[in-house]
């Protein structure tokens, strides 16, 4: 069985959040269903803003083989890293897949359809446990665009193992999942490149990654990204496994309840959690771009100083 994970709150992200959900959702799992493919479907709803009602009880209600995983705002603000982010994706992602039943995992976003091409590689069935599969990214506007051939790849140059837009798309072997120890959760500071991390983990582990065909992603805007997106040298980060991901450690409360876990904090780390602010985003010093010599910092500078006195003298 495959378990389709993806991640997401209620808090209408970009815009239709909810239509985009249902529309790809709805889509890719009946397109699975009609080739025999048998799937599951894991959501995580992480940090879901209080009164609001949760995507989770839509979810179970609209599609019978779905479960739903609710991470509790204590949780996030205890591990986040980075006040900006409200939903850190790849730790929702980890939460889904140390809880998914099957034994291939398809981790996606909730606003990609699953071209032709996808859909009749995994019908065939012949998937090989030590490689990563990956797929290309189109931008469309509506589900009538899906398997447009007019469309082109927005990263057909990606060259192995595939980084590019990988968050949007990565099939593989639960087993070769968790000899990674999936995405990368000691990055609390940003959400950025951690998709790319594990791509890079999998490739220097087995050397064997392949692209299947091509996701088509419902645009969408991205209100917030510049405030939320935090750059960093992520080819000095560390490809040793985690031991422990996706809030399995011992160290949250899992209450289940139909289709439904919830994952919340015990009380005496709620109290930590209820006192804690987390801090504004600050990339360690072991991941920082290499900087320019110091005269040539300070010659930009300069630069840069006479550029706005000389506009400022016009205006």
């Amino acid at each position: 069985m495959i378990s389709i994970i993806i991640a997401g709150r209620n808090d209408n992200y970009g815009g239709n959040f909810e239509e985009r959900l249902f529309a790809t959702t709805r889509y890719n799992l009946e397109a699975l269903e009609a080739r025999g493919i048998e799937a599951e479907l894991v959501f995580v709803e992480w940090n879901p803003i209080p009164g609001r009602p949760l995507l989770s009880e839509e979810i179970t209600a609209a599609f019978p083989n779905a479960r739903c995983i609710i991470v509790e705002p204590a949780i996030h603000k205890l591990v986040s890293g980075n006040r900006n982010i409200e939903l850190f994706e790849y730790h929702a992602k980890n939460a889904g897949a140390a809880r998914a039943a099957g034994s291939w995992l398809l981790l996606t976003n909730p606003d990609n359809y699953f071209g032709d091409d996808i859909l009749d590689f995994l019908q065939r069935g012949m998937y090989d446990a030590k490689t990563l599969y990956r797929a290309g990214w189109i931008d469309v506007e509506d589900e009538t665009f899906v398997n447009d051939p007019q469309h082109s790849d927005a990263h057909a140059d990606d060259t192995e193992p595939f980084c590019c837009a990988s968050g949007d798309f990565i099939f593989c072997a639960r087993s070769l999942f968790e000899e990674v120890g999936g995405f990368r959760e000691d990055l609390t500071f940003t959400n950025t490149h951690k998709d790319s991390i594990f791509c890079m983990s999998v490739f220097e582990r087995t050397g064997r990654t392949q692209k299947i065909g091509h996701t088509y992603h419902l645009h969408h805007d991205r209100p917030g990204q510049k405030k939320r997106r935090v750059e960093f040298d992520w080819g000095r980060v560390g490809r040793t496994r985690q031991e422990t991901y996706g809030l399995v450690d011992g160290s949250v409360i899992a209450t289940a309840d139909r289709r439904m876990t919830v994952l919340s904090l015990p009380d005496h780390l709620a109290r930590k959690a209820k006192n804690r602010r987390p801090p504004g985003p600050k990339v360690p010093k072991a991941y920082r771009a290499p900087q320019p010599p110091l005269l040539v910092r300070q010659a930009r500078r300069l630069r840069r100083f006479i550029k706005r006195r000389y506009r400022n003298s016009k205006a």
